[in-house]
This record gives structure tokens, sequence and C-alpha cells, in this order.
């Protein structure tokens, strides 16, 4: 049986937080506002830009299928560039023009965030070279920060091309650039490691209702509601967190430079205290002692699996661990980064074991770093050098900053009491803490055997910090209902994740929405609508062009169920409220679209799609070609000026193109494709048959004329066809197409037979079209 994963389909879900980024080249954008009218226009423009949940989950899932079926290999041809946003406080407080937005006395979670990271340093053990006052950006001395922008993508011009529209859109808003911070995945063998040489990420949760689990002995999945706020009906939301908080996560951002030559120097310095007691003998090498500091070798093999030396080349990483027969940290110590992270089974506390889904479960966060700076090599001449700066730009998500990234960093990484009731104390995290003034004193317990009863010794060994805080930021991802709000000086929530409003259990219909609220159905009425344009690079999300109004639709498994053989009474496609059609740069001059035709042999070249599109200027209806881009912002151009219909060699005698369906199995059919072409005549609207062929002229021909509409069986009843959309799934399945076939603020759905007279039945009558007016 099939685990349902409803939270894949969100379209409130930032895309970074569940789903990940994983991308080799990022960079974040720390903005100060100026204008509060420039700066929430700034929002509206970026929100269709922001990646989803929905987009992201898609993408990465055909990535790693990819992947499977070429051995491992990256696929060469998919490649994807994201965008996300999160707003500190004084951003949320900016963009409102409100003194606060929570209570007067906010504690907890609440309180950290509204504090920000710079006034929690001493707690979190950011003293002494950690201190805010050497920061590049974060602390009181450095201009505030507003929002952070991330910008992420495969490719490096892919990159560098968003970098420099989004540093373009925030120059004509007046918004300042604190510090630009890109980090990319280390070349060669160190892809996938951080600069100590280890790699990173492995210990990633599971999270119920997202994850498909990839072993059955790994750590359980942990409820959604740990890392996005009110994502699931059991997991309480922080103190004092309003509902516009719904659907969104905070966002911790931290600048940790590593000194690579001082801590490797380091290791070998302490393990000649090993040798002095005996510990180990003279053939032991400094792996030996760095492993046991992080947890794992190099390669991300735990040291609980592999004990006595590095696993063979190709061992994949494990997370099924176990530390309940490693209770002192012989073989993994207590206080080695793995464990002070996450410890897992093995945690004694106040002498009872403690119960892991309960505790830990409310202790994860998800991690979505990447390294920045050269990786360390002195031979380099382009770089490399002991003083180029290096480290990690460490980012992780979380329902709760003080229950999760706090509690870890001031509980457990940085308290050399941590595991509780140990004589010697374990000591700090040797990896990424050390000797903190005020904090700890960075000595740390080594547990080891002294024969086989049992009987254990320790040595005292002692770490300085090599890992640096460098800058630090509180921010929060909110939904992107809540970022529409916004983007209007309001803070309005989202009622539901998105993309998930039903599905079939049983064989019954039910409708529900992630965090366990039914509600009632949205009171929104039919309305017109005048074109609906897929993505050409995203399944199941469209344009609909409704007037000089643009939205963003999106449909996943539930709603295409909903739209096609179910209850549609609370179904919503809109994921983005519109924008004006001016904001379409390839749409300038144009008052109302009124059809547009992909251009068949032109969808997806040089990461591009190029169209037909058909409107009316000055009574008359003329065309135009356009093209959009495959990137996060979809560019449009515009090709050449406005046209008369009358060079379309089809088209003779028609003077207004309603609706164009293609005919499903002639799709570039040797180096041709075929149209139905529905078209306004005084008699009322009639429909032709014709076709286009690829290349540079795209000659098209009439191949049938007009007919009436009482020719379709499936459009009986039928005034006036608006638009035809295939629906996504059910495209030539079985040599049959379904089609939602959207009239006179009505829709229905159509069935067409591939093959000879194409026949065609009717699905569903018509219904209004609320659904396609309705916010998801």
């Amino acid at each position: 049986m099939t685990t349902p994963l409803p939270l894949r389909d969100s379209t409130e879900i930032q895309g970074d937080i569940l789903a990940g980024f994983k991308k080799d080249y990022m960079t974040l954008l720390f903005l100060q506002f100026g204008d509060v009218t420039a700066a929430r226009n700034w929002l509206a423009e970026l929100i269709p830009t922001i990646a989803t949940t929905q987009q992201v989950a898609a993408f990465n899932q055909k990535f790693h299928d990819a992947r499977e079926n070429s051995a491992g290999d990256d696929p060469k041809n998919l490649k994807a560039t994201w965008v996300g946003v999160s707003l500190t406080y004084p951003g949320i407080l900016f963009l409102t023009g409100k003194e606060k937005v929570f209570g007067d006395k906010p504690t907890g979670t609440i309180r950290a965030f509204v504090q920000g990271s710079a006034a929690r340093a001493e707690a979190l053990g950011d003293t002494g070279c950690n201190e805010p006052e050497r920061w590049i950006f974060g602390s009181a001395q450095k201009p505030p920060i507003h929002a952070v922008l991330t910008i992420a993508a495969d490719l490096k011009d892919d990159h560098d091309n968003e970098l420099r529209r989004q540093t373009e859109a925030a120059s004509r808003a007046g918004i300042l650039i604190v510090h630009p911070q890109s980090g990319a995945t280390l070349p060669g063998s160190r892809r996938g490691k951080e600069h100590f040489g280890f790699k990173d990420g492995v210990s990633e949760p599971d999270v119920r209702g997202f994850d498909v689990p990839v072993d059955d002995n790994g750590p359980g999945k942990v409820p959604a509601g740990q890392f996005v706020l009110g994502a699931d009906g059991a997991t309480a939301m922080p103190a004092g967190a309003p509902d516009w908080m719904k659907y969104g996560s905070f966002q911790v951002v931290r600048r940790l430079g590593q000194d690579v030559p001082g801590w490797w120097a380091q290791v070998n310095a302490e393990l000649a205290k090993l040798r002095e007691d005996e510990v180990v003998d003279g053939n032991t090498r400094s792996e030996w002692l760095a492993a046991r500091l992080v947890g794992r070798w190099r390669c991300g093999a735990s040291v609980a699996k592999f004990p006595d030396a590095a696993p063979p080349a190709g061992t994949k990483p494990d997370n099924d661990l176990s530390f309940r027969d490693d209770p002192h940290g012989v073989t993994t110590p207590l206080f080695s980064h793995l464990r002070k992270t996450a410890p897992r089974d093995g945690l004694v506390d106040k002498g009872e074991l403690v119960d892991v889904e309960e505790f830990m479960d409310a202790r994860r966060i998800i991690r979505r770093g990447i390294p920045y700076g050269a990786p360390f090599d002195p031979a380099n001449d382009d770089g490399g050098g002991p003083d180029e700066p290096r480290g990690l730009l460490f980012v992780c998500y979380q329902a709760d900053l003080a229950r999760q990234f706090e509690f870890i960093q001031t509980d457990w990484v940085n308290d050399p009491n941590f595991p509780h009731d140990r004589d010697p104390m374990p000591g700090p995290d040797p990896m990424i803490s050390g000797k903190l003034p005020d904090v700890t004193t960075g000595e740390v317990a080594f547990e080891s055997r002294v024969n086989g009863n049992g009987d254990r010794k320790t040595t005292m060994l002692n770490f300085q910090p090599f890992v640096t805080t460098e800058g630090s930021v509180y921010a929060f991802a909110p939904s992107l209902t809540t970022l529409r709000g916004l983007s209007r000086g309001r803070l309005e929530g989202a009622t539901s994740a998105g993309g998930q409003t039903g599905g079939q259990t049983g064989g019954q219909q039910t409708t529900t929405t992630t965090g366990g609220q039914t509600g009632q159905p949205q009171p929104v009425q039919p309305g017109p609508l005048d074109e609906i344009l897929p993505w050409p690079d995203v399944d199941g999300r469209y344009w609909i062009f409704s007037g000089r109004t643009v939205r963003v639709a999106g449909t996943g498994t539930a709603e295409v169920e909903q739209l096609t053989t179910g209850a549609d009474d609370r179904t919503g496609t809109l994921v983005d409220l519109g924008t004006d059609l001016s904001t379409w740069a390839a749409f300038a001059g144009v008052e109302k679209v009124d059809a547009i035709l992909p251009v068949p042999d032109e969808q997806g070249l040089n990461g591009e799609s190029s169209y037909w599109l058909f409107h009316t200027k000055g009574g008359t209806q003329v065309y135009r070609r356009v093209n959009i881009a495959h990137d996060a912002r979809h560019t449009s151009r515009r090709i050449g000026d406005d046209q008369q219909l009358s060079r379309w060699n089809s088209f003779g005698g028609v003077t207004r193109v309603d609706a164009v369906l293609l005919v499903p199995d002639q799709l570039r059919d040797n180096g041709k494709s075929w149209y139905w072409l529905f078209h306004t005549t005084p008699q009322g609207q009639r429909y032709r048959l014709i076709s286009i062929a690829d290349g540079r002229m795209h000659s098209d021909v009439m191949e049938r004329g007009d007919r009436d509409l009482t020719k379709w069986t499936s459009l009986q009843g039928v005034g006036k066809v608006d638009d035809f959309l295939y629906v996504p799934g059910r495209f030539r399945v079985g040599g049959q197409s379904w089609c939602w076939v959207l009239h006179e603020q009505q829709y229905r759905v159509i069935s067409i037979s591939d093959g000879a007279g194409h026949p065609d039945t009717r699905v569903r009558d018509s219904r209004p079209n609320a659904p396609w007016c309705r916010r998801g």
C-alpha cells in the first residue's frame, strides 16, 4: 500500500523547507528595505518566482529517477533555478507598518525571533572570536536586515543570470544589499563534503507526509509540524504564534568560518596525547581520531558500524544508527559531533534511557547549507591558501527556534556536561565548538577500554575553536498566502497547505486540508476566463488570463481528480491572486488576451518556448510572436510587431480567434501539427481544421472548412468555447485524451479519441468555473 504524501503537492510551503533546493550554486542576499511602497511592490513582483514545495519536490523526484536510470550519473538536461525568501522580525514590521505583531510579552521561540540572533549570542556561545561585534552581517553594528533572498541553481550561468535579475530588481526598488553571500558545492572528490573533508547533510530527518522512508530501520518519520508551523493536526504551534505563521518555517542562517589547517593540526596534536597514554600505537593516523571527533568517516559511514578503520571505497553513509550498546562513548565518543547534535537512543538523562521518538523528534532540524570559499589547497596558485576565507553557509529550518536550533546549540553542542551525569564531563563538540569564553574550557573526555572486562580509562583532550561565527540571522519563511498579504501591508494566513484538498479513501470521496481543517466552501463566484496557458517547464502549473489580470494556478493529483470526476465545491486552483498584464514585457500594449497558440516546434528550444498571441487592438484582432524563458521569473520577450490575421493562409474569413485545440495524435506528425480552430462569425462560433508545418516559415493550411459546434457530441449545449486545456495525466492514455472545456463562465470535461474521425464524448456535464477562480 502506497503511503500518502500530501505535503509534496503543497503550493503554500516554500520549496527549500521540506523538498530542499539541493543545488550546486547558491547565493543569499541579505536585504534592507528603503521605501515601504517600493518594498511591497518588490515583494509582489517576487512572489510568482518563488519556488513552492510542489515544484521542487516534483523536480527532485524527476532528477532522482533520472539518476537511478543512468547508474548514478547526474542527468545533463535536467536543470532548474529556484528562488526563496524569508523575512526578519524588523522586515515584517517594516512591510506592515506596525510597531509589533505579537503580544506584549512574547516568550519562547517568538521572543527569540523578535530579539534576533545577535541578542541571543552569549547563550549560543557566540563569544570571544565569535562575538557579534566581529560579524560581517546581522549585528547591531551593521545595517539592519529585513529579508533574506535565496537563489539556487544547477548551473553557474543560470545562477549568475538569476542573481543579476534579482540584484537589478532590488536596486529598482531602492533595496540595499547589506551582504551577498555565495556558496558552491566543492569540486571533484570533495563534492558533497564540507571543508574539513567530511560528508555533509547525512542525518536529515524523514518528514511524515513528505518523505518516503529510505530504510525501515532508520529514524522514525518526524511529524511535519516540527518543521512547518501547523503542517499537521498533532503538533502544536509555538506559544504565541498567530495563524498567519501557518505553513511557514523559522530559518536560521549562520556564516561559519572554518580554519582547516588549524583544525587538522589540532587533531594531530591531540592524537599525540593518546599515543602517550597508550590508547593508540604509533601507526594510528589522524584520520582515525578525526573520525571519532565527527562520529563518521569522511565518506559519511559511521564509526559505530566501522569502528576500526575507514570502510571500503564506495560505502554509502548510514543513518540507521544505535548507540544503545555504547552508553559510555567508547566507540563513538559522547562528545562527537554526531552524538552532540543527534544523540539518538544512546541518550541517558538523569539515569533514565530517553525515549527517542518523544524527545528527539522535538529537537530535529532540517539543514540546507552549502560551503563557501575555495578548498584548502596551498599548492593552488588561484587560491586555496590558509588565509583564504572558507567555511559553511549554515541554513536550517524548524518550527520552534528555542526548542530546536537553540536547544541543540546551547544544551548539547556547547554544554560540556551533556550527556549529563558523567564523571568526568564529556565536554563540548570538538568539531564546531571548543574552548569558548564564559561557556566551556574546551576539554573533552576520551574514553577507551583497557581490557576485555569492560574496564575503561579516560584521557583528557583539549580543543580550541576552529569554526567561527562570522554572521547570523533569524528569519521566517512565510507561506505564499502570507507573502501576498505582506505585499499589501497585511498579515493574512493560509487555510491549507495548498495543492491537497481531497483524495480517495476506501472508494469514498473525502475532503481534507493539511492541518485537519475541513471548512466550508469558499464563497467564490464564477468569473470570465480569457485564456489558460500551461507553464512550459512545470507540469500542473498555469497562467490564467482574465482581462488585465494574470493569475497563477496549480493542479495536483487531488485537484485533477476533483475537477474531472469528484466533488469540486471546495476545490481551488489559484496559488497567486494576480499581477497586471503590464508586468509581462512581451505583452506591452495588450489590453486582453484572446487566445494563445504554442509554436509546435519551438517549445523548450534554447531554454525558451515560443507562442502566437492573439489580442484585439482598436477593435481588430491581431497577433504577435512572444517567447517565455524557462527560468524562475519566466521572463518574456516580444518577437516582432503585431500582424494582421490575413497573414495566415488557413484563416481565410476569420476575424476573431477564440480558442485553438491540438488534435491529440497529430502533434508534429511528419513535420506537421493539426489543430481545431474555434472562431467567432456573425452566425455564432464555428470551427475548422488547420495544420501548421515545422520550420522557419511555419506554413499553414486549412485542411477542412468551417463547421457548426453541433458536430461535436461533447459540446452539445455550448454556445461559445473560451478555451481548452488537456487534463494532466490523461493525455493519450489508452487512446483517449481528456480535456477541460471552459465556456460561458462554466467548464466541462470531454474525451477525444485517437484515430479517424476523432470521436468525442462528454465525461462530465458543465459546472460553474468557480474552482478556477478560487484560491487553493
